[in-house]
């Protein structure tokens, strides 16, 4: 077998699945990517090609320092060092990849759910239920440190200018400028398969035409 049947026999496989548990599996996939890299980053450019990127992970901040556009030093410091510079941003990233790890759990109990036969019978109201669930972990996975990171990071008095997810400010000449990091967008992927894949059969059900009662037989029909 060549190695272009195999590996169109693997993606039937795959697909084989059903598109419920497809789009849940490539959604803990890219969970597991979100969960490996940064969710937020800071930049402060002093011009002249000499600027720091900041980025947030699980565990620990990482700086990358340049200098006339060249690369000099990495930084890497773990949130739990004695005078971290933003002990509430710190909380406030673990929290969000701790949701991270929540929300990989719920889509594998779905998909677990989805590969029962038993499952395939009940009600439209329980599949709703189910999608339902993915939903709220999604969204919850996804806006916390929207919400949470700014006002964590406007504490400490080096970022104390942050406003927003997304931003850009002119600070005594530093441009610091912040956004979300490759982790985020992996967990946006992330959660729009998810949902897709968590209301897939609810949605299937919907679709599917209603079994209406036979007609009256004429002996029934009361006269």
């Amino acid at each position: 077998m060549s190695a272009a049947q195999s590996v169109r026999t693997y993606v039937n496989r795959f697909l084989g699945l059903g598109w419920a548990r497809v789009f849940l599996a490539l959604g803990v996939v890219f969970t597991l990517l979100a969960m490996a890299s940064p969710l937020w980053s800071i930049t402060a450019d002093d011009g002249g090609g000499d600027y720091t990127v900041t980025t947030f992970g699980w565990t620990t901040l990482t700086s990358v320092a340049y200098q006339g556009g060249v690369w000099t030093d990495t930084v890497i410091q773990s949130y739990s060092r004695p005078n971290f510079v933003a002990p509430a941003l710190a909380n406030s990233m673990g929290t969000s990849y701790v949701l991270l790890v929540v929300f990989l759990l719920v889509l594998l109990v779905v998909f677990a759910l989805y590969s029962l036969k038993w499952f395939e019978g009940i009600p439209g109201i329980g599949l709703l239920i189910t999608g339902l669930v993915v939903v709220v972990f999604a969204f919850v996975a996804l806006l916390y440190p929207i919400l949470t990171a700014p006002p964590a990071a406007a504490l400490s008095t080096r970022w104390s200018a942050i406003t927003g997810y997304w931003g850009s400010v002119v600070v005594g000449g530093t441009t610091l400028s912040w956004g979300a990091a490759l982790g985020w967008w992996f967990l946006l992927i992330a959660v729009v398969l998810g949902i897709v894949g968590g209301v897939w059969p609810f949605l299937k059900s919907m679709r599917q035409p209603m079994v209406r009662a036979p007609p009256p037989r004429e002996w029934q029909v009361e006269r």
